[in-house]
């Protein structure tokens, strides 16, 4: 990784900041996974509210016809109470797609994972203390949209970090893979001086 090309992501990124960010250290990517998985699990939800609108024209119409009933107010309470409850879901599904991210910045790595409402893990990984990066793209539309896994290795405490059907896997593996040599050569270079 050239200078150039990371000064290229540090505009990018110069206003965005995250907790525990050293004041010497500049973010170069941020990443979430791909917009297609979440609506993959976006369309239950979908298809949740087309059963609600088809379930509410039929049973007021079967309410009104059958049972010469003119107050529905218990179908509405129910149908209020499954809408209120998809849209718990959708917003669920929304703090899980946007609240797990990958940062990486020009010394560390770090994983962000949001496991429901009110619990977040966070781990790091110096670029120093990576052994390997390892892509996996499985499937015709990840391959068609170029998103999937990467992983890296450490032998750290957690013993890999995974990036999960995050965009463009390859250009990731190939950005840290060039972080972790220039990092090592830094070492490399204090090392000599002393």
């Amino acid at each position: 990784m050239t200078t150039k090309e990371i000064k290229t992501y540090r505009h990018k990124y110069r206003n965005y900041d995250f907790k525990d960010k050293k004041s010497d250290e500049d973010i170069i990517l941020i990443l979430r996974r791909h917009w297609l998985t979440f609506i993959f699990k976006f369309f239950p939800i979908i298809v949740g509210v087309v059963l609600l609108v088809f379930t509410h024209f039929v049973l007021i119409d079967l309410m009104r016809n059958w049972f010469d009933m003119e107050n529905i107010d218990l179908i509405y309470f129910l149908e209020s109470i499954v809408a209120m409850f998809l849209w718990l879901i959708v917003f669920v599904l929304w703090i899980d797609y946007y609240f797990d991210a990958w940062i990486i910045t020009d010394r560390r790595i770090v994983d962000i994972e949001q496991q429901g409402l009110f619990r977040r893990n966070v781990s790091e990984l110096e670029h120093s203390k990576i052994q390997d990066v390892t892509t996996e793209i499985h499937g015709i539309l990840p391959t068609i949209l170029r998103y999937g896994f990467v992983y890296v290795q450490t032998a750290g405490k957690k013993g890999r970090f995974i990036f999960k059907e995050v965009p463009h896997p390859m250009f990731v593996r190939k950005l840290i893979v060039g972080l972790q040599k220039r990092m090592i050569r830094e070492k490399e270079i204090k090392e000599n001086k002393k």
